[in-house]
């Protein structure tokens, strides 16, 4: 049986429906989004919406590759809906492509696709903050090589940008300015917004995010230290059940991206969302909505 929820979070999950719903159906490979779906219409106990989109999820799972995951999807209909007849013919046909043969064994799943327990005296979801900390000049130059290499821009066009970002970096300090090379290379005309995005979409394989549509408690915003959201360009804005969801304008930053996972005791999913949304939703939950950012439109 579902667990009691109230009527602010129900009307909750039910906006995260409409628009994972609507994010699935022009990305039907993008799992991340009907697992977030799945989530929520169980969570709402609404079984038969759940099963048809744990279907779906299985499917995308196989068509990105990630057979291992499909099976487990599969499986676990089975479980609940034995005499689904679709459920039982799709298990048959993995499993050719999961026996495993002599010396070799199913991968293991992703060690950020499982939430640990947090330590005593940690909040629920949070972990202590690693003594590791990510540089964001190492993801801004993992970033800029992309692009380099996609020949969007020139390695002589960037290097000044590059400069001026470390520059800006080391003038704010611990300000409240989230720090992104690409409204740089935007405002410079070295790129239109549009084509980065999509270069970072189609490279990464992350959804896109339209964040500036999206309602961010900022409780939830809070959930990751402000100095990493900012000095990273990134921010948590929903948590569904055990999953958070994290927005980021660098998915080439992966330090970044492994040091949020740690301090966080639950399943993250990432998106790409524009630099630009991704302030408005950090200047909101800490309150800077009458200071004007600088240096990201």
């Amino acid at each position: 049986m579902a667990a009691k929820i109230s009527e602010e979070e129900s009307q909750q999950l039910l906006r995260t429906i409409e628009m994972f719903e609507a994010i699935a159906e022009h990305q039907t490979d993008d799992y991340q989004s009907l697992e977030i779906l799945k989530e929520a219409y169980t969570k709402l106990d609404r079984k038969a919406e759940a099963c048809a989109v744990s279907k779906r999820l299985a499917k995308a799972y196989i068509k990105v590759g990630q057979i291992s995951q499909a099976v487990l999807e599969y499986e676990g209909l089975a479980q609940e809906y034995p005499n689904d007849g679709e459920v039982t013919t799709a298990l048959a046909q993995l499993e050719t492509q999961t026996t495993p043969t002599s010396g070799t064994s199913a991968p293991p799943l992703a060690e950020n696709s499982k939430p640990t327990q947090a330590p005593a005296g940690v909040p629920a979801g949070v972990r202590p903050v690693s003594v590791f900390r990510a540089r964001p000049e190492d993801g801004d130059l993992a970033l800029s090589q992309l692009l380099v290499a996609e020949k969007v821009i020139t390695t002589q066009a960037v290097e000044p940008l590059l400069e001026k970002l470390r520059t800006m970096r080391q003038a704010s300090g611990d300000s409240t300015e989230p720090l992104s090379i690409i409204p740089l290379l935007v405002a410079e005309q070295l790129a239109k917004l549009d084509d980065l995005l999509m270069v970072l979409i189609e490279k990464s394989r992350l959804p896109f995010m339209p964040l500036g549509i999206y309602d961010a408690d900022r409780e939830i915003v809070r959930q990751v230290p402000q100095d990493i959201c900012w000095q990273h360009c990134l921010v948590p804005f929903d948590v569904i059940s055990r999953s958070i969801l994290l927005a980021t304008a660098n998915p080439f930053d992966q330090a970044a991206r492994k040091q949020v996972e740690a301090m966080l005791d639950l399943h993250v999913f990432w998106f790409v969302s524009p630099p630009a949304d991704i302030v408005a939703v950090l200047r909101r939950a800490y309150g800077l909505d009458n200071k004007k950012p600088a240096g990201l439109t």
